[in-house]
């Protein structure tokens, strides 16, 4: 029996119906109304608490069928007594299995016919499926969620970039003495990566200073191959910090719109997203020969090229990334 439909939705439909639902509790020697319900937070493993039309609060546990009580192993829970002592009822769409000394209550009683039940609970669940769209993709967007594999960034520097980012002494520039250390993102390349709009920290951005020349894949891996390639600089930062946009005064020791010298020549904001690295590389060379390394694929080699000739931001996998400076 396939349930695409996670109990939990019947919960909340149940919590959102329960006053017109008709449901009757035997309590003591009275029949009751289940008037009310409420998520159990008592940390038993009872899911909601429902009210009587005496007043009194009983544990419910709520299942699609009355076997799953069972598979859920809650009649071997230390709770269990506590649930009997309660008066606890067991609220099933369908009851298929008796429970020894518990009560159970099927939503599909006389009040509730099997058409009824199922053109009221499609309805409401079509008004909700937005709402439970967005608040089970939310924790895997962009940024919301856990990585323990780094992303790794190709991060180009043209002969302009180089003038923000490497001091005389090939120091990461600093606008100031105290200023942080970080790295900026241009709109464009913010709006078409997702790898750039997903950096997190232990992330890592790889910047490359080299000969820039443009040129067909092939010209480019055959140049890499006879040693023709020559690499300025190439250096590699550990991300400190998420990405944030810098005109929301996201990230400390950051409020200023200006701070790289071309921004600050030509006046503007260049790089709106921005991200704290480490004050020092962990991996840094320079004036050598970019390495053929021949488990490369040509997807990689593209995206070395586009980063190099191009001045694209790209992606490369751990894997490549630890080919490459073992290589060099």
């Amino acid at each position: 029996m396939s349930q695409y439909i996670h109990e939990i939705v019947l919960q909340e439909y149940i919590i959102e119906h329960i006053s017109s639902m008709e449901l009757s509790v035997k309590y003591k020697n009275e029949y009751q109304l289940l008037v009310d319900a409420r998520s159990n937070k008592t940390g038993t493993f009872w899911d909601l608490e429902g009210k009587l039309s005496n007043g009194i609060w009983i544990p419910v546990e709520v299942e699609w069928i009355s076997q799953n009580f069972i598979a859920h192993k809650h009649d071997k829970s230390a709770d269990f007594p506590k649930f009997k002592e309660l008066n606890g009822v067991i609220l099933v769409v369908r009851e298929n299995k008796k429970i020894p000394n518990v009560q159970q209550i099927s939503i599909l009683s006389s009040a509730n016919t099997e058409t009824q039940f199922k053109k009221s609970f499609k309805k409401w669940f079509k008004l909700k499926s937005d709402e439970y769209i967005d608040s089970t993709l939310e924790d895997f967007m962009v940024g919301n969620y856990i990585r323990n594999i780094p992303r790794i960034v190709l991060y180009p520097i043209s002969n302009a970039a180089h003038k923000n980012y490497f001091a005389d002494d090939g120091s990461l520039y600093k606008r100031d003495p105290g200023s942080p250390s970080l790295l900026g993102f241009k709109e464009d390349g913010y709006e078409k990566n997702i790898f750039v709009r997903d950096l997190q920290p232990n992330d890592i951005c790889v910047m490359i200073d080299a000969d820039g020349r443009r040129g067909k894949r092939k010209i480019f891996i055959d140049s890499i191959k006879q040693g023709d390639l020559n690499v300025k600089k190439i250096v590699a930062y550990k991300v400190t910090s998420k990405l944030s946009d810098k005109r929301l005064r996201q990230l400390k020791g950051a409020a200023d719109d200006l701070y790289w010298k071309d921004e600050i020549k030509a006046n503007r904001l260049i790089y709106p997203y921005i991200c704290h690295v480490e004050a020092e590389p962990f991996f840094h060379k320079e004036n050598i020969k970019f390495p053929y390394i021949e488990d490369y694929s040509e997807n990689t080699w593209e995206d070395f090229r586009s980063c190099i000739q191009y001045g694209v931001y790209r992606e490369i996998n751990a894997l490549d990334f630890t080919l490459l400076i073992s290589n060099m």
